[in-house]
């Protein structure tokens, strides 16, 4: 814009003639309000019954950029070179200007943990990065590799971080600052209160699927996909999640379960934990696995089946083959070791 006697116009001069004075204004959010303002965007795109694509997508980008900007706020707040992805090139001048590398969300995490002493759980810790493999397809690439990722596995992984993320201001950013104002407080109430709503729908729809899922609940276990005790194991054709929808075949639907959930490996034995998977003394199925939670007693776990569906409590594991049988009278032996034992005498 400019004038014909005076020539250009100055910045503040044109965007005073043009309503918008407060563009022309420095361009600063402070890191909280700035991770509480995607927060608030999170809860927007996933209220209400009509949640569609656009709306799912920006929840998850806003989602894993509150994540960046509040975790890596509370590794500055402990010393600002840790922000950097090599902490020790760091100049406080690119931290200033805004020009640095940033470390990534893994290493930030590590950082919090090791360095700040910050408690993040192995669940939240997993929860969060399956959130950056989420935004990082969204955002690069527009779709989904995984077509079994939807709505409700998007709103069950949004509600776990929303929550991670609202104890993490809580705990570990707002007493370290000035006591919070009008506006970040505002910010926090929206947050709880969408939170609280995705909550209670993800509790609705089980509620909804309960009179299908209360006669299989002794085979219902934890869907790694949406976290919801809806898969459905123990039948020929595999596992099936009522929440999410969700399908494994029969082949490898215990190992896959003992991976995700679990966390075991074919290392556990030699680390003196348990296998990941055994052969099930029942339909004879390499399918067993053993402390596993269930829908009908998720604090209680069993050994079960995830080829037959069959339960076992008490059992223990052979001292020659290793594989866990029920003892019935104090014996350390499955029947197959026995009888082997007894006919190369």
């Amino acid at each position: 814009m400019t004038d014909e006697n005076e020539g250009a116009v100055p910045a503040e001069q044109a965007a005073s003639a043009t309503g918008c004075e407060g563009l022309a204004a420095e361009v600063h959010y402070p890191p909280v309000d700035n991770g509480l303002d995607y927060l608030v965007s999170v809860v927007d795109h996933l209220r209400g019954e009509e949640v569609g694509r656009r709306e799912l997508k920006y929840a998850v980008v806003h989602l894993q950029a509150a994540v960046e900007c509040l975790l890596k706020y509370r590794l500055e707040l402990e010393h600002w070179s840790l922000v950097f992805k090599n902490p020790g090139d760091a100049k406080r001048s690119d931290l200033d200007d805004g020009s640095l590398t940033t470390c990534t969300v893994d290493q930030t995490v590590t950082r919090l943990v090791n360095l700040a002493g910050v408690a993040i759980s192995s669940k939240e810790d997993k929860d969060l990065k399956q959130l950056a493999s989420l935004r990082n397809q969204l955002q690069h690439y527009g779709r989904l590799h995984d077509a079994k990722v939807n709505r409700y596995v998007i709103e069950a992984k949004a509600a776990d971080v929303l929550e991670f993320l609202i104890h993490f201001v809580d705990s570990e950013l707002l007493p370290r600052l000035d006591p919070p104002d009008g506006e970040t407080a505002e910010s926090l109430a929206r947050i709880r209160e969408g939170l609280d709503e995705i909550r209670g729908y993800v509790a609705a729809r089980m509620r909804r699927l309960r009179p299908d899922l209360d006669p299989v609940k002794s085979r219902t276990v934890q869907c790694w996909n949406c976290d919801q005790y809806a898969l459905i194991v123990g039948g020929k054709a595999g596992a099936y999640c009522l929440y999410c929808h969700y399908r494994r075949g029969p082949d490898d639907i215990a190992s896959a379960y003992a991976y995700e959930v679990l966390d075991r490996t074919e290392w556990s034995a030699i680390r003196g934990e348990l296998d990941p998977v055994y052969w099930c003394p029942v339909c004879g199925g390499e399918a067993l696995v053993r402390r596993v939670l269930t829908a009908a007693d998720p604090r209680n776990p069993v050994d079960l089946c995830f080829h037959c569906g069959e339960t076992f409590s008490g059992m223990d594991e052979c001292v020659r083959c290793g594989e866990p049988f029920a003892p019935t009278g104090g014996e350390s032996a499955c029947d197959g070791c026995l009888h082997a034992a007894i006919t190369a005498e």
